[in-house]
């Protein structure tokens, strides 16, 4: 096979809003297959790309670090996601978005234009991590080396930028890309004439997109609420390590009088006890959290990317109404269509965790609810005692102290509740059978129109 030899323009190539890139390759990377939009692009010949490696379109200014991560995904049977700078034949240059999948023996990826807010950003970022590999080359660092060396710089980026994860840029990232879409995808693909299999083909499409949509608008509530239960709960935390100081404070300072009034230090040791099992509640609160954050970030990541390979078997669907692709190109939408199944079976996965997730989180906020009213209890008892014993002038500092906290630590848990309350109401619905039945409905009929050509 010959490709030819690359001219050098280096010209910026304008992706439409509405093109998808589709191709899938062998595990090794060689493409198998590619759709119209990949062809005129790159500037390639469908048989010059067919058995070529896909990095046939790698521009030299892509890090070594971003394929790095790429392949480490793809290996380990997870989906990915990059911003990505191309080549075409001629030279010319062209940003996608590319999300790469496991697809049987191989991988299958749908590319789009960047349109996200994010896009900038990340074009910095591989400014940085070119850099950071051009100095390691320099330094003696072998292929492998130099990637891995990119790898750290890029996770080094998008921390700085926020992402906490690269889970967590790539839910962005996509989310991000299909939510500029939105206007498009509703109409973008409609063909009141479509013929009955590709008919049925772009209504099982759009009432995927129907039913997928209405959860990425739930799933960004959820992102956003969820963030408030975090900061709330980070807050609420510290106040009670705040009061469980104070109250030690307080068993030292009634220590002070156990010759005169031994009753204020046995009230102050027990009053420790439910404080100590408030912060022991709350701290469970914290790794919680953290795994709903996850759970939340690849619930969306999941939703996004069913969405995209969704528009995909509309993309492939619509250029066979308007004739400029052939009826055999329909036999590409059942991979997309077990892409979309798998995607959908990790939501309903993730959902239930998430949903699992709020229960033992309303518990935790409720036992450190009981624990401070059993303290506010006890708190009340050490008060009276205080003034009885005619203790005040030695204990009031502590006491002041433990006021000031104990109101302010009240008050956070009020607030803590009433998130947790309407947090609790806000259980994610998952149907994951109406999805799969969309799907199945979809890929019969791509079969049955692609198998008479």
């Amino acid at each position: 096979m010959s490709v030819g030899l690359i001219e050098s323009n280096d010209v910026e190539q304008l992706i439409r809003p509405d093109e998808l890139f589709f191709s899938t390759t062998d595990r090794r990377g060689r493409i198998r297959t590619g759709n119209s939009v990949f062809v005129r692009i790159s500037g390639y010949s469908l048989e010059e790309l067919s058995g070529a490696p896909h990095n046939i379109v790698r521009h030299p200014e892509m890090p070594a670090g971003v394929f790095r991560l790429v392949w480490d995904r793809l290996l380990a049977g997870r989906p990915v996601g990059a911003y990505v700078l191309n080549r075409a034949k001629n030279g010319s240059r062209y940003w996608v978005f590319a999300t790469m999948t496991p697809s049987g023996d191989g991988f299958l990826s749908v590319r789009v234009a960047p349109l996200a807010g994010l896009f900038g950003k990340v074009k910095e970022v591989y400014r940085y991590v070119n850099a950071a590999e051009r100095a390691a080359a320099e330094q003696g660092l072998d292929r492998r080396q130099v990637a891995v060396h990119g790898l750290q710089a890029l996770e080094r980026a998008l921390g700085e930028l926020g992402f906490t994860s690269h889970e967590e840029f790539l839910a962005e990232a996509l989310s991000g890309e299909i939510a500029a879409r939105d206007r498009l995808a509703s109409s973008g693909y409609a063909r009141p004439d479509a013929p009955g299999p590709l008919r049925q083909v772009l209504a099982g499409a759009q009432a995927l997109e129907s039913q997928l949509s209405g959860l990425v608008g739930l799933l960004e509530r959820y992102r956003g609420f969820g963030d408030r239960l975090a900061s709330a709960s980070e807050r609420v935390l510290d106040v009670a390590r705040r009061l469980d100081g104070a109250v030690a404070t307080a068993q030292r300072a009634s220590a002070t009088v156990a010759d005169t009034a031994p009753v204020l230090g046995n009230v102050s040791q027990v009053m420790a006890g439910p404080m100590a099992g408030a912060v022991v509640a709350l701290e469970r609160l914290v790794p919680l959290l953290a795994g709903l954050r996850q759970d939340v970030t690849d619930l969306r990541f999941r939703i996004a990317l069913a969405i995209l390979h969704n528009r995909m078997i509309a993309s492939f669907a619509a250029e066979a109404v308007d004739g400029k692709a052939p009826r055999t190109a329909l036999r590409e939408v059942p991979l997309l269509c077990d892409a979309v199944r798998e995607s959908a079976l990790e939501m309903s996965a993730r959902a239930s965790q998430v949903n699992a997730a709020l229960q033992q989180i309303r518990a935790a906020i409720a036992e450190a609810g009981e624990r401070l009213l059993a303290f506010q209890r006890f708190l009340g008892q050490w008060r009276m005692l205080v003034m009885r014993r005619r203790a005040y002038h030695l204990l009031g500092e502590p006491l002041a102290l433990i006021d000031r906290e104990f109101s302010a630590f009240s008050a956070a848990m009020d607030m803590l509740r009433a998130l947790e309350e309407e947090f609790e109401r806000s259980t994610v619905p998952f149907e994951v059978g109406e999805l799969e039945a969309h799907v199945a409905r979809i890929r019969t009929e791509s079969l049955d129109y692609s198998d008479v050509a």
